[in-house]
């Protein structure tokens, strides 16, 4: 798991923003992915909604990061957006996340990952350094779809080079109370269903999620792959997450076995002071990593994290990183340090110094990655992140008002032969056109039909993938639209 350290160490404060993990044998827990996940849900519950209806905000909408070794860019992304979305910024990790994780892993219950993203865009262009050839050039594009309550139901990730890197489809449906009931996730490598995924939700009376199951389609069957289970303590705090699989079974058929397991604690105000991961070796659990935030004031962000890993063979907890923020007179994070441990030199050796210069509206303008040099940080930064903003008008309320009255749902979705619309609040008999346009915007199909309460689409003709249906009148007037997925037969 120290890898994972390594990587996000990297990822974060040198900002190559596409270091992750092409691979989806994600149904497996990451320690790095829970933490983060803990972290979110944790700055979630306390810092609130961002801004009011009809106040001006800033979204972000491109990011570039240069190399100061061979100056031109490494890495950049463009989003686009619609409608009132924004953007939020994460004080933990100190980033803009920008993207879809390729595994299934605990949801936590929060506005986070699969239900409503911090960056919610439409669109992400990204391009970034090929590490085959060293290149600069376009790598991705990544297009999302929503509810009308900005619930992420829809993306669609494709790959430049997508022989190599798997172009992902997920779809997400929510139960009435507006939390996640079914994930859906599938991998295309080279035009071929590599591997596909489906993740069940459940709540307890209070809406707090307390168990999901992931089950992975093997050889035209769908086989239960893994489960989670959270408990919560009196104050609704995340205190405990088991995690079952089987690393070795390839049938999917042998009983799960406990895989791992978190322990969470709390300060008095409801915030994630230490996570103790626990894993299965082969024959028991054994304590593996431990991770221990502190924060400042009343602060939904931690300013200071310290990881350990187990020596078991000295029974001890041996130091890994430790992350400190220096904040400015507004309390936002202007420094961050990282650390290593030495074990030679038993002492915290620094690794790298970021430096975070904000604009008039408090958003991260630059950050500046500076590398320790043995003795010393160089007065010039290595990388060089800079980011650029938009300013729009918060809708948010009149947002909610009209999903409120537009009770459209379509399903199943995925679907493979048939889906059907209901809920248009139409009068009997209105004609209503139903578009569907692929991901190269090309129409696949429209039809018209007089409504009736519901119509059914038919979908068997169609390959496999992610499509935009478009709900419309006679006159051209929008109706609905979201994105559908034609599941693999």
């Amino acid at each position: 798991m120290k890898c994972f350290f390594y990587f996000l160490f990297f990822t974060v404060f040198s900002n190559t923003l596409l270091a992750k993990s092409a691979s989806h044998s994600g149904i497996r827990n990451s320690h790095g992915r829970v933490l983060s996940g803990l972290l979110m849900q944790n700055a979630a519950l306390h810092s609130g909604m961002k801004g009011t209806a009809g106040v001006s905000l800033q979204r972000v909408i491109a990011q570039s990061t240069r190399d100061s070794n061979i100056v031109p860019l490494i890495d950049s992304v463009n989003l686009r957006y619609n409608a009132f979305r924004g953007s939020t910024y994460d004080y933990n990790t100190m980033i803009y996340p920008y993207n879809y994780p390729y595994s299934s892993t605990p949801m936590f219950d929060f506005a986070g990952t699969f239900t409503r993203p911090q960056v919610l865009y439409d669109t992400m262009m990204h391009w970034t350094v090929d590490p085959n050839t060293l290149v600069y050039g376009y790598y991705e594009t990544n297009i999302a779809a929503y509810d009308g309550l900005s619930n992420l139901t829809a993306l669609l990730s494709t790959n430049i080079d997508s022989a190599m890197n798997p172009n992902m489809v997920f779809s997400n449906s929510f139960t009435p109370a507006n939390k996640i009931a079914v994930g859906y996730s599938s991998n295309y490598i080279g035009g071929t269903v590599d591997s596909v995924f489906k993740q069940y939700f459940a709540y307890n009376t209070s809406n707090k999620l307390i168990a999901d199951s992931t089950y992975e389609l093997h050889l035209g069957v769908w086989r239960l792959a893994a489960k989670d289970y959270y408990t919560y303590d009196g104050s609704n705090n995340l205190i405990q997450i088991d995690n079952y699989a089987n690393m070795t079974d390839t049938s999917f058929l042998l009983p799960l076995v406990i895989q791992q397991k978190y322990v969470n604690t709390y300060d008095g105000s409801n915030r994630l002071l230490t996570v103790l991961d626990s894993t299965f070796n082969g024959t028991s659990l054994m304590q593996n990593e431990k991770d221990t935030m502190a924060y400042t004031g009343t602060l939904p962000f931690h300013t200071s994290w310290k990881q350990y890993q187990w020596d078991a063979i000295n029974g001890y907890w041996a130091p890994m990183f430790y992350m400190s923020k220096h904040l400015n007179g507004l309390n936002l994070p202007d420094t961050v340090y990282i650390q290593g441990f030495d074990s030679l030199l038993n002492s915290w050796v620094p690794q790298t110094m970021d430096v975070v210069h904000y604009n008039a509206s408090n958003n991260p303008d630059s950050l500046k990655d500076f590398e320790y040099r043995f003795t010393y940080f160089p007065a010039l930064p290595r990388y060089t992140t800079t980011y650029y903003y938009q300013n729009y008008t918060n809708t948010l309320e009149a947002g909610n008002q009209l999903s409120a009255v537009n009770t459209v749902k379509v399903y199943p979705n995925p679907a493979q032969n048939m889906m059907t619309v209901s809920g248009l609040q139409l009068a009997a008999n209105t004609p209503v056109d139903y578009t569907l346009i692929n991901m190269n915007g090309q129409m696949v199909s429209r039809e018209r039909a007089p409504w009736a309460g519901e119509q059914q689409l038919f979908t068997d003709r169609l390959v496999p993938g992610m499509y935009l249906l478009v709900v419309q009148d006679m006159e051209g007037h929008l109706l609905h639209k979201q994105q559908i997925v034609k599941a693999q037969q």
